[in-house]
């Protein structure tokens, strides 16, 4: 009852109230790598709007923080508000505890589908040398690179915790600052990365190539693909070179359950459902998405490669798309692996299954 007068009495303050900028909630802190995204975008955003957006900070617990309280408060007690979410808090939702948000209560404002980068080490052979690596940020792209020195195998998810103990080093506790830098002092066999971190780090890297990418994200098909800034290096199709067969099985299901979550919705904009004032910073968007300079801007910050988005509704189908990829048994074992080879506090819920 005290939840419900404190939502009316939020809802009654709203209306009243007349909120003529936008404050953009962003769940990190201040010059993080989202946060450089975010920077970027909101440079350009605010070209094509008359009306000022702030920024609100509220990080802790990769995203999760600030999304639960959009969630239960920020989005009644500023309607206008515009909340951004990435790739881990996406992710997250599948299988950590005390996630409350979900993404279709909110309105999609825009996603830009970006990909993650894997390279490797120029002088590590994947099919020979064990592998030593740990990202605590990368628990799809860990589960792809799982696949990429083992194979099919024979398609159980079982299979993949030996494999996984005879062929990786994994280093726990890592994250993704640490886990780059030890990549750049020669500890680390692999690094992964957004397109951004990718032209900042590894333009810097003589002793490192481009292993493989996630895949970008196609709405036509619902799953990811080809990246055309990187043809011909989606996983997928690297896997199949590297093993004469395409990637099937249990772990594949699992891996792309997971990583498909973190990668198509790396980079969200959303607001309240129902508010009228979407069309405008809708509209901002679309002139954002259609100014060469701004798309310049864009280009120069993904390391000279475009990315595309999907706005409004667009956004808002990626999100039951990817929702129809939790199978209850896909779901079960992806949860599975988690804990057999991160040892993480991962739970199976049930009410994540797709309808």
């Amino acid at each position: 009852m005290k939840k419900l007068m404190t939502a009316v009495a939020i809802l009654l303050f709203s209306a009243t109230t007349a909120f003529a900028d936008f404050t953009f909630y962003a769940p990190t802190k201040p010059g993080s790598g989202f946060d450089q995204w975010i920077q970027v975008v909101l440079k350009e955003l605010r070209k094509h709007t008359d009306e000022k957006i702030t920024v609100e900070y509220i990080p802790g617990a990769r995203g999760r923080t600030g999304l639960n309280k959009w969630e239960n408060e920020t989005r009644f007690s500023d309607p206008d508000g515009l909340q951004a979410s990435g790739g881990t808090a996406a992710s997250n939702w599948l299988y950590i505890k005390g996630i409350e948000y979900d993404f279709e209560n909110y309105s999609g404002v825009g996603i830009q589908l970006l990909d993650i980068l894997v390279g490797k080490s120029k002088t590590w052979d994947p099919m020979k040398d064990k592998l030593t690596w740990g990202n605590e940020s990368a628990l799809g792209d860990t589960m792809g690179t799982i696949m990429m020195i083992c194979g099919n195998l024979d398609g159980k998810i079982e299979s993949y915790k030996k494999c996984t103990d005879e062929k990786l080093n994994l280093v726990k506790g890592m994250k993704d600052g640490p886990a780059t830098m030890a990549f750049m002092r020669g500890e680390f066999d692999i690094f992964r990365g957004n397109p951004t971190a990718w032209a900042k780090k590894m333009s810097k890297i003589t002793t490192g190539e481009l292993w493989y990418t996630q895949g970008v994200f196609d709405r036509s098909t619902g799953k990811a693909g080809d990246n055309p800034n990187h043809p011909g290096m989606h996983f997928d199709a690297v896997f199949e070179r590297t093993w004469g067969e395409a990637p099937k099985g249990e772990m594949y299901d699992a891996y792309r359950l997971a990583q498909t979550w973190n990668d198509a919705v790396q980079k969200a904009i959303w607001i309240q459902k129902d508010n009228p004032r979407k069309a405008d910073i809708v509209a901002a968007l679309r002139k954002m998405l259609a100014d060469p300079e701004s798309q310049a801007a864009l280009k120069k910050a993904n390391g000279g490669s475009v990315y595309q988005w999907a706005v409004a509704e667009e956004a808002d189908q990626v999100i039951k798309q990817i929702k129809k990829m939790a199978t209850e048994e896909t779901l079960k074992n992806t949860v599975w692996i988690i804990k057999a080879v991160f040892d993480y506090d991962v739970v199976y819920n049930a009410d994540r299954v797709s309808k």
